[in-house]
């Protein structure tokens, strides 16, 4: 009995795993921090320019999780029975008046959860959340625009943005050779692809 307690502790859904955020390749985030560097050079940016993507700026990033059976939202945290089916949403709120070229969003994805496959889809129609963090109908809504989107391929070519190799991933062209991804002004661009929970 203490050994399935223990398993079913372990299927608990961490939804904050190993997301990173690329600008223009420039910037990169990870735990909602940002690290930057000119050309490559880390020194060129003192630590005031270090930012937190969570705070009152103009982007934000998050992680979500729904049920893929019937789209209920999962609270960080959530204990999940081994085969469940997950749809990880990954997001960025752009608040301001400018386009954001040549986005990066790179996801490696825990031991406990395997990808399902060609269900990556990307979405940058639905309109920027009133706040910095989306509250749960706004998440709900771009949840649903981007689940009914094709999928994109899972391997690295031209010809779409997104691309899964090993456990991770990408979004953009940063990591890997896909296509550019950029993220409109006043709006929200978001990734969903769904997971099995092992």
């Amino acid at each position: 009995m203490q050994s399935q307690y223990r398993k079913s502790l372990q299927h608990v859904a961490a939804f904050t795993l190993g997301v990173f955020l690329i600008l223009s390749h420039v910037a990169q985030a990870e735990d909602n921090t940002g690290i930057g560097d000119v050309a490559g050079a880390d020194a060129a940016l003192v630590d005031s320019n270090v930012f937190q993507l969570f705070s009152v700026g103009a982007l934000t990033l998050v992680k979500t999780a729904f049920l893929t059976a019937d789209q209920t939202p999962l609270p960080s945290g959530a204990s999940l029975s081994t085969g469940t089916d997950v749809d990880f949403m990954i997001y960025v709120n752009n608040r301001s008046d400018l386009v954001i070229a040549d986005v990066t969003i790179e996801d490696v994805l825990g031991a406990l959860f395997l990808y399902t496959a060609g269900t990556i889809r990307v979405d940058n129609s639905v309109a920027e959340c009133a706040a910095a963090v989306c509250d749960a109908a706004e998440e709900l809504a771009i949840y649903n625009s981007a689940r009914v989107l094709a999928a994109g391929t899972d391997g690295v070519a031209a010809g779409d943005s997104v691309s899964f190799v090993g456990t991770t991933v990408d979004v953009g062209n940063d990591n890997q050779a896909n296509d550019q991804q950029d993220a409109a002004a006043n709006s929200v661009l978001a990734v969903v692809l769904t997971v099995q929970v092992q």
